[in-house]
């Protein structure tokens, strides 16, 4: 027996049934997006972690140290859009986070006065906090406000420390930093935005082994994408994935990074599942 294709009417019910699921997606867009973008929440994710830092010897000889390992993070978010001055839109998301991982340092200790070398392969606690501000001005890009599109500037710090658990040494470092970026809002039926955002930017400066040297201007990148869905009236989830690149310059000041290992290269992907409320008015 041979099929028949689809009739017109059976292709004109499809087509129907697909304008439908968009056009209540148009008709909710407005809320949709502007409810995601008004929550207070917690948050929990996992994030492998790998680090890599560069020491000169003497000689200019080059030696490289890496860390790796997986990291917990919980954080809260608090994210508003509002009118201000007469002029609706404006945006701004404060992202608060800490975490703890235990990593494999592996690589060559260097001993400045000598040269003298020696290899690393040990375990170690890794402890983090960062903080991240953004603020930017929505804007539709359709009339339905279907599709919202947010450029934005944002300023962040971040810290860590790592203990080395078999000798006992610590490092520590801190940084601050700022990006502009945008991020793409996408309404779809049944109370979920779709979101993907991309950022670049500065390390504006930074300092390591209990504040010795500080780098020169690096630069940072971030992606992310992200589900959202309004469960319930005001209490939402949110899916999302975060990509994160970090790139250091050399030690300045005195003793030119001699001996002492400082980053070069951090990069971590972030998983974590988000679960807010929504703030009410907007």
């Amino acid at each position: 027996m041979t099929r028949r294709p689809p009739t017109r009417p059976m292709i004109a019910t499809l087509f129907a049934l697909v304008a439908g699921l968009f056009l209540m997606a148009q008709g909710r867009a407005q809320d949709a997006i502007t409810q995601a973008n008004n929550q207070d929440g917690y948050w929990a994710g996992v994030a492998p972690l790998h680090t890599d830092e560069v020491a000169t010897d003497g000689l200019g000889n080059s030696y490289v140290n890496n860390a790796a390992g997986t990291r917990f993070v919980i954080g809260y978010e608090s994210t508003r859009t509002r009118t201000i001055f007469g002029l609706p839109g404006w945006y701004t998301d404060l992202d608060v986070a800490v975490g703890a991982a235990s990593v494999r340092y592996d690589g060559i200790a260097l001993v400045p006065s000598n040269g003298t070398q020696s290899s690393i392969n040990q375990a170690a606690t890794y402890l983090e906090e960062g903080v991240r501000l953004r603020l930017g001005r929505s804007q539709p890009l359709l009339s339905s406000k279907a599709i919202v599109l947010t450029p934005f500037l944002g300023v962040s710090q971040k810290s860590w420390t790592r203990d080395a658990l078999a000798t006992g040494s610590a490092t520590f470092y801190t940084h601050v930093g700022a990006q502009a970026g945008l991020l793409l809002q996408v309404n779809l039926p049944y109370h979920w935005v779709l979101g993907a955002e991309a950022a670049g930017g500065r390390i504006l400066g930074a300092t390591e082994f209990d504040g010795y040297g500080s780098r020169n201007l690096a630069g940072s990148s971030a992606f992310a994408l992200s589900l959202d869905h309004r469960t319930y009236a005001e209490w939402h989830q949110r899916l999302q994935v975060r990509q994160n690149f970090l790139r250091y310059g050399s030690v300045n000041g005195a003793g030119g990074g001699l001996g002492l290992y400082e980053p070069r290269r951090s990069s971590d992907l972030t998983i974590l599942l988000f679960m807010g409320t929504e703030t009410g008015s907007y």
